[in-house]
């Protein structure tokens, strides 16, 4: 039964959130702030009674959170953050529900102390790349963080995309691991072994160190593919952990991609927020119309050094229109790399300028929220 100060705290949270959604916003965030607020033991208490599957790493977590508890839900009744909020008070909005499971993105700086709050039955590791660096520590720093918490939490059984090298060092001296590999796949970060500090012998995006790392060695493999596909896999991993009847994704359902008309035209947007899904969106199919928006609000990483991680040669021969606020900043790095771009100010300027019926839009973070949601 919950104690007298838990009841009261989850009564003004839910009040605070439903007050907030009749003023027009999601009510997750303030929920949780108040609920931890007047319980600061409220995540632990409330986890108590369910099954927690926690899921972390740089990209995919939304969709990839999204895939699990469908999954799940063939088990019995799921509550997760609908909206994405993956800090702790959106971990504490979420495990308000009576459900009895609990699948939860978790950013990846909260996540080892919400792996000591829940103490959850899965926790699924997906990547670890450069993100915002005026928010986010170095990769290796928050491997190390997490490498200490998948330590110490023995009832955990852990599932990690081991080609990334500071996910197979998060777990290598866990209790319970599934290794996963997907033959291989080069990191921008992996030329250091993140366990002993050693250079890392590469070859065809498999790598091993003399310390003994290495993603040669794994208790599932699968086919290379793209990330929307590693991660419809990873997913159902964490189904057959639960005992959880294995779903078919489409790789769509596992991207942040929507499509919007705009007049007679159909932009496909795609969420690029830092030089691994920039990678990964540059190899997929791009219209021959391309409009980059980039900003850099809090949200989006106010640095936008990252832009030159990355090469933009998919994008040559293409038409490319440039917006946003730090549009200046993207349009010199494509011409340093011998692609030119005409700037405007805004979207709505840029759309008018394309040819074709079909257009692909990379937008920033919050550029992408404006625009279609």
């Amino acid at each position: 039964m919950a104690s007298p100060r838990l009841t009261i705290a989850i009564f003004l949270a839910k009040s605070a959130s439903m007050a907030s959604r009749i003023m027009g916003n999601k009510g997750e965030t303030i929920s949780g702030r108040i609920l931890l607020a007047l319980e600061p033991e409220a995540i632990s208490l409330l986890a108590r009674k369910k099954q927690v599957i926690l899921i972390s790493g740089t990209n995919g977590k939304t969709s990839t959170t999204r895939a699990i508890a469908a999954i799940v839900r063939q088990l019995g009744a799921v509550t997760t953050s609908g909206s994405g909020s993956n800090l702790s008070w959106g971990a504490a909005h979420a495990l308000m529900s009576k459900a009895a499971y609990a699948v939860l993105e978790i950013d990846e700086l909260h996540l080892p102390t919400v792996i000591a709050q829940t103490d959850p039955a899965v926790v699924l590791l997906l990547n670890l790349t450069r993100d915002q660096l005026h928010r986010m520590h170095e990769v290796k720093r928050v491997s190390d963080r997490w490498h200490v918490e998948c330590t110490e939490a023995s009832n955990t059984v852990f599932v990690a995309d081991i080609d990334d090298p500071f996910i197979n060092y998060a777990v290598a001296n866990a209790t319970n691991v599934v290794r996963v590999s997907f033959g291989g796949r080069p990191h921008p970060d992996g030329a250091v072994c993140p366990r002993c500090g050693s250079y890392l012998k590469w070859k065809s995006g498999n790598y091993s160190c003399t310390c003994g790392l290495t993603n040669k060695i794994s208790d599932r493999k699968f086919k290379k593919g793209s990330a929307a596909m590693r991660n419809a896999i990873l997913a159902n991993v964490v189904g057959e952990v639960l005992d959880a009847k294995p779903m078919k994704f489409k790789e769509s359902e596992l991207e942040r991609t929507i499509s919007k008309a705009f007049g007679d035209k159909t932009a496909h947007f795609r969420l690029t927020k830092n030089p691994a899904s920039w990678t990964e969106a540059l190899q997929a199919d791009i219209k021959k119309d391309v409009i980059l928006v980039l900003n850099a609000r809090q949200v989006d990483g106010i640095d936008t050094s990252w832009l030159w991680d990355l090469s933009f040669a998919p994008l040559k021969g293409k038409r490319i229109i440039v917006c946003g606020e730090r549009g200046l900043d993207i349009a010199y790095r494509l011409h340093v790399e011998g692609i030119e771009s005409t700037v405007v100010d805004t979207f709505d300027q840029a759309i008018v300028l394309t040819k074709n019926k079909e257009v692909s839009v990379l937008s920033a973070y919050t550029a992408f929220f404006e625009l279609v949601m």
